[in-house]
């Protein structure tokens, strides 16, 4: 319910979070309350695992505020969608939000929201409990010690409140809720980070409440026996039987980490030994040492055995020896330039900088890594920065039996980062035995700025471009990502991959966030520019494809298709996600699979190819494949349109009920009542929702969704309008207009059999280019 800002605090000097309620909540006194509320109380607890909360107050404007401590890091729930967390992170995690449970409940405070989403881990492994948003404040009554005795404050009996995956059973009947509350759902954190999977989570809020009353949950699996026992004890469905306060919580985890020596507990942390970082440094130099020379001897002794063919890699960012992670930048802008080189070797798969990025602020070993990665190889190192000398070490390593197959360090001026950049590509092509075209090596040797401030301020950028991306309309991350491209040029003016990705967040602005001319011309004339300075850069046809399947490019998407055939003679890994998707729109089967395919082998993580794939998969009429490919990847059911297609209609309106607003569910939830016969109510709400789309870059699946709904109806004049207009604005699926039961009622109708007659001789045209 509030916007936050990163933001200066100019009296003090400091960045601070600043959490503002939007006008519109501001305006609904319960909001109000609950929202100071949360001020009060965060700023009655003093515990280094929880947020500080710096100030309270109103804005001008009268809109509630809050200013809070910066916390640097990521989400509990971001950590864990990288897999389940190894059991000394997690016991190390567990006991510093159990302790910040403790301060809380000794001051009469029941958190509500307990869930990885409100936890945040710093890149040092503190832990920061967030968001007391829906924290019952209570005082205890004089005569009735224990537990029970907190009386609400804010919320009455039979109320509701908190996320529904991690809520405890007396949450989930609207019961008054006491500390043991927040101790259940820490269990349901615990299990989950230990699982990678919820304990409860059911296809639908109900179901999921129906299995917290009444189902166990699931044995970990993995890990000490002892932390099975405490995760147990925390889930225990009667709260009498779990632990009654936190405190006994924390003399468990704390036995439990002394008898497993697992975790590294910073904060609050006992006395202990430090090596300095000249020490570290030092240590470094030597183990890498010893592990070429290893390899030397090992490479002799075993010349004559084959080894398995690396054919993927990942490149680790650089973890920084520096004093609080200084160079976690500057270690990240090294592998993206090495990624950025090594990729457009078409022979290795090399995981994009999106996918390790995470591993900047994650203590991660190289082998869990590699691991999450799904790779064969892994470059792995560290930076250290002295006044204007850098001091770099890298390992290549082989997983399969964790062998280096090169190890190298650098000292030299900070000014020759690019030379390290250049000769660690060139060696790991070299010791990964890939054989180079002359094309492959002019691209490996290319520097695309010499400017470490501009690759810094372009590495920055990048990393907002990717979530604006991912988020689709995220105007702030695209903005972001905007200024730090155009720092990039001010640094360098002939950064060409600068202006290319420039051009794309213009287009990206002009196509999902703000359309219109302006956006778009600033995209066409920073394209041209960046033509101008490299006409070879394989960004410059992305970004056209991105205009040319458009309203702006008269939606060509054939020549849209063409420029990303083109982008990949340019780079190999590029391009292939969005070649599939165009594929799938064109009703080409085999071409898609084969793109998306490729998509998921470069990068395999990525949520945002493994949805496209349901989606086209959905698109192409592959309706079983798409409701298994979206249970596989994403353990819920769906998609929606395949449910629909395959009559599950009970299935759907839950799930649809869920999306409530939403544009892509609206017309869907319009076709469900053309299903259900519904056929008046339906048409009804076509101009709304078309008014909606027809500016958007999806329009076509609303178009098509309307000539469906008209199909049902057997209305063939209204439905080819439809489908034409699908055609027309980016869509001429041909395989799908013939084949689709939706519209098997006007299938024999003359105008429906025209318009199948002219548009297959251009669907027939696209098979023989691009089949």
């Amino acid at each position: 319910m509030g916007e936050v800002y990163l933001a200066q605090d100019t009296t003090l000097d400091r960045t601070i979070a600043l959490k503002i309620l939007p006008a519109e909540v501001a305006r609904d006194r319960h909001r109000v309350r609950r929202f100071l509320q949360e001020a009060k109380a965060a700023s009655a607890l003093s515990h280094p695992n929880i947020c500080v909360i710096h100030e309270a107050g109103e804005t001008a404007d009268g809109r509630p505020f809050m200013a809070m401590e910066y916390v640097q890091g990521q989400t509990l729930a971001a950590r864990i969608a990288g897999g389940a967390l190894e059991s000394g992170e997690l016991i190390d995690i567990a006991l510093q939000a159990a302790d910040a449970l403790e301060e809380a409940h000794s001051k009469g405070i029941t958190h509500r929201d307990i869930k990885p989403a409100n936890i945040m881990v710093t890149p040092r492994g503190q832990v920061k409990v967030l968001d007391f948003g829906l924290a019952k404040v209570a005082r205890r009554e004089p005569e009735a010690p224990g537990p029970d005795a907190l009386t609400e404050s804010v919320t009455d009996a039979g109320v509701i409140l908190g996320t529904v995956e991690y809520m405890s059973p007396e949450q989930a009947r609207g019961r008054p809720v006491d500390r043991r509350t927040d101790l259940f759902s820490l269990g349901v954190l615990l299990y989950e980070a230990a699982t990678a999977r919820r304990p409860f989570s059911g296809s639908t809020p109900t179901e999921t409440l129906s299995r917290i009353l009444k189902e166990p949950a699931g044995a970990l699996g993995r890990g000490p026996v002892e932390l099975e026992r405490i995760v147990g004890k925390c889930l225990e469905k009667e709260r009498e039987n779990r632990y009654q306060s936190a405190h006994d919580l924390v003399v468990d985890l704390r036995n439990l980490k002394r008898d497993t020596g697992g975790g590294v507990a910073r904060i609050p942390a006992p006395p202990r030994a430090r090596f300095s970082r000249a020490a570290v440094a030092a240590i470094t130099a030597v183990v890498l040492a010893l592990a070429a020379l290893g390899y030397t001897l090992w490479s002799r002794r075993a010349s004559t055995a084959r080894q398995p063919e690396v054919r993927s890699l990942a490149v680790l960012p650089l973890k920084s020896l520096g004093p609080g992670g200084a160079e976690d930048v500057l270690g990240l802008g090294i592998a993206d330039a090495i990624i950025i080189k090594v990729s457009q070797i078409g022979e290795l798969t090399v995981r994009p900088t999106s996918a390790v990025r995470r591993y900047a602020a994650q203590e991660v070993d190289w082998q869990q890594a590699a691991e999450q990665l799904k790779v064969d190889a892994v470059l792995d190192g560290t930076v250290q920065r002295s006044g204007d000398r850098l001091r770099v070490s890298v390992n290549l390593l082989r997983v399969q039996g964790g062998a280096s197959l090169w190890a190298e360090s650098f000292n030299m001026a900070a000014a020759d980062i690019f030379a390290i950049q250049d000769q660690v590509s060139q060696q790991v092509a070299e010791r990964l035995r890939l054989k180079l075209s002359p094309a492959e090596q002019a691209r490996l040797a290319k520097r695309y700025t010499s400017s470490p401030e501009a690759h810094e301020h372009y590495v920055r950028a990048m990393q907002s471009l990717d979530k604006g991306r991912a988020a689709i309309t995220a105007r702030t991350e695209i903005e972001a990502a905007i200024a730090l491209f155009q720092k990039a040029i001010q640094a360098d003016p002939n950064y060409a991959l600068a202006h290319g990705q420039l051009a794309y967040a213009y287009a990206w602005m002009a196509l999902f966030i703000e359309p219109g001319p302006v956006w778009m011309e600033r995209a066409k004339q920073t394209l041209s520019r960046a033509e101008a300075l490299d006409p070879a850069l394989a960004e410059i046809p992305v970004v056209r494809h991105e205009i040319f399947w458009s309203a702006y490019g008269g939606w060509q998407i054939a020549e849209s298709a063409r420029q990303l055939r083109l982008a990949q003679q340019l780079n190999p890994s590029v391009g292939h996600q969005q070649l599939g998707t165009l594929y799938a729109h064109l009703g080409l089967e085999g071409p898609a699979a084969r793109e998306l395919q490729r998509a998921l082998e470069i990068d395999p993580g990525s949520e945002t190819n493994q949805a496209r794939l349901v989606e086209d998969f959905a698109l192409l009429g592959l309706h079983d494949d798409a409701i298994a490919t979206q249970r596989r990847f994403f353990q819920r059911p769906g998609p929606l349109d395949s449910f629909l297609y395959k009559n599950r209609l009970q299935e759907s309106e839950p799930l649809l009920a869920l999306s409530a607003g939403d544009l892509y569910a609206s017309h869907l939830r319009a076709l469900l009542r053309a299903l259900k016969g519904e056929f008046r109510e339906a048409e009804a709400e076509i101009p709304t929702i078309d008014a909606r789309a027809r500016d958007g870059r999806g329009y076509h699946h609303s178009t098509y969704t309307f000539a469906r709904i008209y199909g049902l109806q057997g209305k063939p004049r209204q439905a080819v309008e439809w489908l034409r207009k699908t055609v027309e604005t980016g869509m001429p699926n041909y395989p799908s207009f013939v084949s689709d039961r939706f519209l098997e009622r006007i299938r024999s109708d003359p105008a429906f059999v025209q318009f199948l007659a002219e548009l297959k001789p251009r669907w027939e045209g696209y098979q023989r280019e691009f089949q």
